[in-house]
């Protein structure tokens, strides 16, 4: 471009006449007209500048002569500027084609370092059949040159079957067939497909897949092959194992005695082994790929073919009738499961099939026998339940299911510890089986206990259970279990009605105690209404004794605290509440008896002695309870000594503690003594030797003794009246 520009200037000073340096020094006139200065000297045209009127030679400087060479020079002007616009133009254009041809040249050699660096073999080779190109992993994988291998077509094709250089690594038994495969396909133009083995770099032969494709051009001439070549040795070798793999296991099956086959999901058989051929006497070479429609003698397995069609969701276990002979009916559990290939697609369904035919009529004897025994249990009352060692449930009967709510179905298979035992046994229930199992000892085998269940609906009942143990090939153990809420329900009812009785007796014996009770009620109320009028007197005098109406205030709250006791100790006795065991001083209960009873000693001229001791300890009871005992048994004494007049009357009651941790309680009168016939019977119900007795008070007596765990006796007195004792447990504690 700067060679093209100094040309261009060149021609503008031949033109104008004048340098550069001359050019710059010169100023145009105000009409801007162009000399020639080859024509005009220096100093008439300094005179133009200055302005003076000089006129100009003839010839010299004419307007015809500026117009044309203002035109000469325009004219050039023009011209140079279009012949710089091509230049320019032709310029870029040669400087797009060389940016087009270096990219072309990157990618180019981009792509070539692709091709060597790729991980598998390439090569490239010409209509003719030379090689003109290897990538660098071939080179490594053989160990031959890349010149070696791209070597001119003259230099080794000697004759017609002559393969290219970079095929000498084939194995020499595969050469003469591969050779046929190229150049057929270097001839027709379509390219070639083998596969054979190659000998590596380190002298080993791997089988190599080698496949090559033509590249044409747009008129669909063959401009070269293009291929590569794949190691094919590890799936070779995996392919060899599994036809060996298949060589064993199609032995395996052939050696099976149950018949085995596979069919397609059209139901086409695709492989039988012999036992098939025997049984069915189709070859197998007759059945591949057929159904059973095709052949008449499996056309009535067809009706089988439903069942085919579900394998795939069920996967099921099913028995089929296989044939019926003259001895009856053979039967063959099939087994039926899916075959599934690499992608998780259904394929295949294959059938293995047993003759059952025995087990079949074995299960029938034992259904049988089963039967039998279901109908025997299930006419027990008693619920019946079988268990493995492992506490799960084997077997319910109905009245298992009538008792806990739990039908068979739902029962057999949960285990026994998460159904009928309450929570606050199981763990004692689970130590129970380990030791048993370990040891062979069970605490609860072979015995009658009663123990809480649990109902399905959540709520625990009383129940007997027996369990008993027998071992086969493993522990198994039968529960008999027997509800009790209809005994429990009438025990209950015989309680209450003995509690109620107890307390009619307990109000039969304070109505014989009227006279005493009020008279016991009377003294502290007559010194209440005393005291009362003491403390208004001094409180109404002119000068009020405030101290000594102070005491008979006190007098007066202190009697009436002791009416208050009094009448809360007979409510105690005669209120109907539930028995309620407490630590309970006995000593103290025996004086509250004496008090409501002293007016009837009194009366009757009866003396008492009371021998108590006061460190005696406390016994576990019910007060109320043991206190119409104690009331019971002071009554008694009281009536055996009302028509006794040739001795003293007297009542001694005595307290000790025994040396097996037990309080007695005695009481002694001198009353008319019992009979020795009529001892034995005393404490029986409905059994008396009052006129008017209802033959109760002793029994209930023992009753409520042997509900505190103690004991009652009576034996006769030396030498008269009647000695009764009784004995409670002391309480554990302080």
């Amino acid at each position: 471009m700067t060679r093209l520009k100094s040309k261009s200037k060149k021609k503008t000073r031949t033109v104008i006449g004048r340098s550069n340096a001359t050019r710059q020094r010169e100023r145009y006139s105000k009409n801007k007209i162009v000399v020639d200065d080859r024509q005009v000297d220096s100093s008439k045209l300094s005179g133009i500048r200055q302005g003076q009127g000089e006129s100009w030679d003839q010839g010299s400087l004419t307007p015809e002569r500026i117009h044309g060479v203002k035109k000469n020079i325009m004219a050039q002007r023009q011209a140079q500027r279009r012949r710089m616009g091509e230049i320019r133009t032709a310029s870029e254009a040669l400087s797009h084609e060389i940016d087009q041809y270096k990219q072309v040249l990157d990618r180019s050699r981009l792509h070539l370092e692709v091709l060597h660096k790729l991980p598998a073999v390439a090569w490239t080779v010409t209509r003719h059949g030379n090689c003109d190109f290897v990538n660098q992993f071939y080179v490594d994988a053989t160990g031959l040159s890349a010149d070696y291998c791209t070597a001119p077509l003259k230099t080794w094709r000697k004759t017609p079957s002559d393969l290219p250089p970079f095929l000498s690594v084939l194995h020499p038994d595969h050469k003469e067939r591969v050779s046929h495969i190229f150049w057929d396909g270097v001839r027709s133009g379509g390219g070639w497909t083998f596969a054979a083995p190659f000998l590596h770099a380190d002298g080993s032969y791997h089988w190599h897949f080698d496949r090559a494709v033509p590249v044409r051009d747009a008129q669909g001439k063959v401009l070269r092959f293009v291929g590569s070549s794949s190691d094919i040795q590890e799936l070779r070798s995996e392919r060899d194992s599994l036809v060996d793999r298949e060589r064993r296991l199609l032995a395996i099956i052939d050696g099976s005695p149950n018949p085995i086959f596979l069919k397609d999901p059209d139901g086409r058989f695709l492989l039988v082994n012999r036992e098939f051929e025997r049984i069915t006497g189709v070859s197998r070479d007759q059945i591949i790929g057929k159904t059973e429609d095709d052949l008449s003698k499996l056309r009535e397995a067809g009706a089988h073919r439903t069942n085919d069609r579900d394998v795939p969701r069920s996967g099921e276990v099913m028995l089929e009738e296989l044939a019926t002979t003259d001895i009856g009916p053979r039967w063959g559990a099939v087994r039926k499961f899916p075959i599934v290939d690499g992608d998780g697609r259904i394929y295949a369904t294959a059938h293995i099939t047993t003759d059952v035919t025995a087990r079949k009529q074995a299960e029938e004897h034992l259904r049988l026998a089963e039967d039998r025994t279901r109908l025997i249990l299930d006419s027990s009352l008693d619920a019946v339940i079988t268990i493995d060692a492992r506490d799960t449930i084997t077997g319910w009967s109905k009245s298992a299911e009538d008792i806990f709510g739990w039908s068979c179905g739902e029962a057999v298979g949960k285990r026994i510890v998460d159904t009928i035992i309450p929570k606050q046994y199981r763990e004692a229930h689970l130590r129970g089986c380990d030791h048993f199992l370990a040891t062979g000892e069970g605490a609860i085998l072979n015995r009658r206990i009663e123990i809480a269940a649990l109902h399905r609906a959540g709520h625990e009942f009383p129940v007997e259970l027996t369990v008993t143990a027998i071992r086969l090939e493993s522990w198994h153990f039968t529960a008999f279990v027997r509800d009790l809420t209809d005994k429990r329900r009438v025990e209950e009812a015989l309680r209450e009605a003995r509690e109620e009785l107890t307390r009619v007796t307990r109000l039969t014996a304070m109505g014989q105690l009227s006279a005493s009770i009020a008279h016991e009620i009377n003294q502290p109320l007559t010194a209440v209404a005393a005291n009362s009028d003491t403390c208004l007197y001094w409180l109404s005098t002119e000068e009020p004794d405030l101290a000594k109406a102070r005491a008979a205030a006190q007098r007066l709250a202190k009697d009436a605290r002791r009416a208050s006791e009094i009448i809360a100790r007979i409510k105690a006795l005669m209120n109907k509440t539930p028995a309620e065991k407490a630590p309970l001083d006995i000593i103290d209960a025996i004086r509250d008896v004496m008090k409501l009873t002293q007016e009837e000693f009194r009366k009757h001229r009866i003396t008492t002695l009371a021998d108590l001791h006061e460190s005696v300890p406390r016994i576990n009871g019910d007060r109320v309870q043991l206190e119409q005992v104690i009331l019971n048994l002071v009554l008694n004494s009281i009536e055996s000594m009302m028509l006794v007049e040739d001795r003293p009357r007297t009542l001694s009651i005595r307290s000790r503690v025994r040396d097996d941790r037990m309080v007695e309680i005695s009481f002694h009168d001198t009353g008319v003594g019992l009979e020795s016939t009529v001892v034995d019977r005393l404490f029986d119900a409905f059994f008396t030797t009052k006129h008017n007795g209802t033959g109760m008070g002793l029994a209930i007596c023992r009753s409520i003794i042997e509900a505190h765990d103690g004991q009652i006796s009576v034996t006769p007195g030396a030498p008269f009246g009647a000695v009764f004792q009784f004995s409670l447990p002391i309480a554990d504690g302080p």
